[in-house]
């Protein structure tokens, strides 16, 4: 082979080369190109928007309840309670005149009707309204309404001493469980017609 003729193979190899390497940058640019349509694609596509989610509760197995469900044991909620215990200390409560013993007798009284009565009034609510709940949400309702008891009652004896501080304390007593009664009632009524409503499977 004359050097003539090595020459020009060492210069087709090297076109070859050439036309290959031109061959690769023609795809990576392509793939560059495609990979920045892509990327201002998804930067143009609207970000995804979760609308409100709505629990049916009595599609729900309930199998463990915790927390505070704060049923409110007020129609306004215990507005009116909050307002006042925000003065001084003791919570803004004026149950100087009235002996811890009432108080006591009051707690006993309305702690009883808890154990023994309020499970069958929730029963005949759940009747009313025809909507049955199982022993572990009656449980977890009645034990919310227990958690707030102690400070109704002395909202309760509070209120009443500043009206009337005179009053019997066998009065004052009985006044307040029967407004501690009606309270629990409404508080149980309150949360059963809050309930989503459940359809007929038929």
């Amino acid at each position: 082979m004359y050097p003539q003729d090595n020459i020009y193979a060492i210069l087709q190899q090297m076109q070859q080369s050439i036309e290959q390497q031109n061959h690769r940058i023609k795809m990576l640019e392509n793939m560059v190109d495609e990979l920045k349509t892509t990327n201002d694609e998804l930067s143009k596509t609207p970000k995804t928007n979760i609308e409100k989610i709505e629990y049916k509760f009595d599609q729900l197995k309930i199998e463990r309840l915790d927390g505070t469900l704060n049923i409110g044991l007020t129609p306004n909620g215990g507005a009116e309670m909050l307002d006042d215990f925000t003065v001084n200390g003791n919570n803004g409560l004026n149950t100087n005149h009235v002996p811890p013993e009432a108080i006591q007798s009051i707690q006993q009284n309305i702690h009883s009707y808890m154990k023994n009565d309020a499970i069958k009034q929730l029963g005949e609510l759940e009747k009313t309204y025809n909507y049955p709940l199982d022993d572990p949400y009656r449980h977890f309702i009645l034990n919310d309404i227990q958690k707030q008891l102690d400070q109704r009652i002395n909202y309760y004896v509070s209120q009443q001493n500043s009206r009337t501080p005179d009053v019997p304390l066998e009065e004052l007593s009985r006044e307040v469980v029967t407004k501690l009664r009606r309270d629990i009632v409404n508080g149980m009524e309150a949360f059963l017609k809050n309930l989503p409503k459940r359809t007929d499977p038929s």
